[in-house]
């Protein structure tokens, strides 16, 4: 089981120069304030950073604020960039490991981090195909209630979620181990199989019908060739050169529209950093010169407000926010290009195969001649010895799919689902004891079956259902533990008597293995290991302008790295 943990996050803000830094304990940590005070603001940021922006909007927080996450896996400490749309993966020593200019390639790389291979179908798509990967959104999907969105009767808890076709179920099944990630594996095994046997059967039935057509028209005494009907295919071939010459001067066209859009960027860029670089020059000049600043024509002194500098730094962020705008036009520009090139290296090469051929074909026919020669008994001799190494490699194939059709069903089991529902129906039942809801039958419920109760039971009932999920999920057969987040419990006017029982349920019935991180309003005399308490008087303030030189430190050198990654893309 591979184990996911949270273990620090810095915020910046240079708006609003301020910033945040958060220690998260490997078990449980609470946030605790009132309305305002930034609880959602901190476990919001977390997911903003790994890539999976969550449901509802922050009033008064500065979007453009860069994070850095630190988390570990299986052990193995990482940290995670977001500055705008780029991210980048570091290593525990804050060394540049991979980029990513836009969401889905960062999806890809936290995937290949923790072999997180679930597929799922985007809407529309035929559930006969073979799906996509699932992104950032998806893998923490069943860990995270959000205040916005996850209390109710659906699964609002990230943006943008509808783009898939029903993924609740594969998720759920996913992580509680019905279908785990050795089943997609697995099954992704079986698929490039079964498309290899489906081609070479194809293959196959074309080689029997020209084998079967060729026995029909060749004599004994050797095959013949109807000069007419070469005549006609050489006519066809001279068609075929034509549209493709066609073809090639419609790429050629975009390719140049193309390239003359790469340097119209790249010339940009270059104004851009040529101006960066006198700001870098200008800052150091501030920052090391404590006189005043004198006017070389006038002789005028002039002082160095601190809203003027400021000023100067914003535009300097604004700046390089462009470059790394240009930078994702840059990258399209150029896959855009390199899609022409290889579109025209495709027709090129036909083009010439077709003409060198149209060129044999309009000379005196040597192909007659070489069929003449042939004797009939020696072709069907070749058909033969053809025809049996496709069914030597169509017996192979198939005896592979059946070694995986065994496998897989091994792994999906009646007798393992039922294990599983059994946990899951069995924790639900307890929960809803322990969370002050009257006894319900579960014994028919799916792990699909989200309740929608109206209510102040409603949102009890909600985080039942969601424990009975984590219980499964971190049970015999899950495979990942993954930072159980709940943000703001009190839902629905719980009274004094409710409130104070979920958030002991929370923290003495989870998952011991799981590390949780809670949102509340109110203070609990339950324990948790850690907790942040945050001041009430000071609304829209959870970060600190105290701490911006501190965490400004961290991230500054992290950021100046990115963006000279980010620049050689651009070169």
């Amino acid at each position: 089981m591979r184990n996911l943990l949270f273990e620090n996050i810095w915020i910046l803000s240079r708006k609003d120069q301020a910033a945040r830094e958060i220690e998260f304990h490997p078990k449980k940590t609470l946030f605790v304030g009132r309305n305002h005070t930034g609880k959602s603001s901190l476990i919001k940021a977390i997911f903003e950073t790994v890539g999976a922006p969550p449901s509802g909007k922050l009033d008064k927080w500065d979007n453009g604020a860069t994070s850095l996450l630190k988390l570990s896996i299986d052990g193995t400490s990482y940290h995670i960039l977001r500055q705008g749309n780029h991210r980048a993966l570091l290593d525990a020593d804050k060394k540049q490991l991979r980029i990513a200019s836009s969401w889905r390639d960062w999806s890809q790389i936290f995937a290949s981090l923790l072999d997180f291979n679930l597929t799922v179908f985007n809407k529309g798509a035929n559930q006969q195909s073979s799906g996509v990967l699932a992104d950032t959104r998806c893998f923490f999907l069943p860990f995270y209630i959000n205040q916005d969105g996850s209390w109710q009767g659906k699964w609002d808890t990230f943006q943008r979620m509808e783009q898939y076709s029903n993924p609740v179920p594969a998720i759920l099944e996913y992580f509680t181990g019905v279908k785990p990630p050795e089943y997609y594996k697995l099954n992704a095994e079986r698929k490039r199989i079964a498309n290899e046997l489906d081609e070479h059967v194809k293959e196959q039935k074309l080689l029997k019908k020209a084998w079967e057509r060729f026995g029909k028209k060749m004599a004994q005494n050797g095959p013949k060739l109807n000069q007419h009907n070469f005549e006609a295919e050489v006519d066809m071939l001279t068609i075929e050169v034509t549209e493709l010459n066609q073809q090639q001067e419609k790429i050629r066209e975009r390719i140049v529209k193309e390239r003359e859009l790469i340097f119209t960027i790249q010339h940009q860029v270059t104004l851009a950093n040529t101006a960066l670089a006198t700001y870098d020059h200008d800052n150091t000049f501030l920052q090391e010169n404590k006189d005043a600043l004198v006017c070389p024509t006038c002789g005028a002194e002039h002082g160095r407000p601190f809203i003027d500098i400021l000023k100067y730094a914003e535009d300097a962020r604004v700046l390089r926010e462009f470059v790394g705008q240009l930078q994702d036009d840059l990258v399209r520009a150029r896959k855009r290009t390199s899609e022409a090139e290889s579109t025209l290296s495709s027709i090129v090469s036909n083009y010439r195969k077709v003409s060198d051929l149209l060129a044999t074909r309009r000379g005196t026919l040597k192909l007659q001649e070489v069929l003449s020669g042939m004797g009939a008994e020696e072709a069907f001799s070749a058909f033969k010895a053809e025809f049996e190494s496709f069914k030597e490699e169509i017996n192979r194939r198939a005896g592979e799919i059946s070694t995986l059709e065994s496998r897989l069903k091994a792994l999906t089991s009646r007798t393992r689902s039922k294990e599983i529902l059994e946990t899951f129906r069995t924790s639900y039942s307890t929960a809803m004891r322990g969370l002050n809801l009257p006894p319900s039958n579960t014994s028919k419920l799916k792990l699909t079956s989200r309740p929608a109760l109206s209510g102040s039971g409603g949102p009890r009932q909600t985080l039942a259902y969601y424990s009975a999920i984590w219980t499964a999920a971190f049970g015999s057969y899950g495979s990942f533990t993954v930072p159980i987040v709940i943000d703001s419990p009190n839902q629905q006017g719980q009274d004094e008597i409710n409130l104070p029982a979920i958030l002991e349920f929370i923290s003495k019935s989870l998952p011991q293995s799981a590390q949780v991180i809670v949102g509340s309003e109110i203070p609990t005399p339950q324990t948790f290991d850690k907790v942040y308490e945050l001041a009430g008087d000071l609304r829209y303030a959870v970060l600190q302008r105290s701490q911006f030189p501190a965490v400004e430190a961290i991230i500054e050198p992290l950021e100046h790295s990115l963006f000279l990654e980010i620049r050689k893309t651009l070169d």
